[in-house]
């Protein structure tokens, strides 16, 4: 069983700043996610299409966002699960949560 801080479901930027922040702010995560590798559907949706919409960046695609984001998240050295759907998440008794 592993205990964390904090569990963030998908890979995807929202999930990978999620991490980010949670890093910042030294508090344990690992990230889950049910596709086999970081980037959610922006990856695999728009990998090699342009991108204009993105805060900060003029142009960029989707791969390259996620690499972005990689980089940035790189320094905490967080854990990924991929290949992990969540199926399950219980509270329990001592305010934790029980994942499956």
């Amino acid at each position: 069983m592993l205990v964390t801080d904090a569990l963030v479901v998908g890979a995807g930027p929202v999930g990978l700043f999620a991490a980010f922040e949670l890093g910042l702010l030294e508090a344990s995560c690992y990230v889950v996610d049910a596709l086999p590798r970081a980037g959610g559907q922006c990856a695999m949706l728009y990998g090699a299409k342009p991108l204009y919409d993105i805060p900060g960046l003029p142009a960029t695609t989707g791969d390259g966002l996620v690499e972005r984001l990689l980089e940035q998240l790189a320094p905490f050295d967080i854990p990924f699960h991929f290949g992990s759907p969540v199926a399950e998440v219980t509270p329990r008794e001592s305010g934790r949560f029980q994942v499956a």
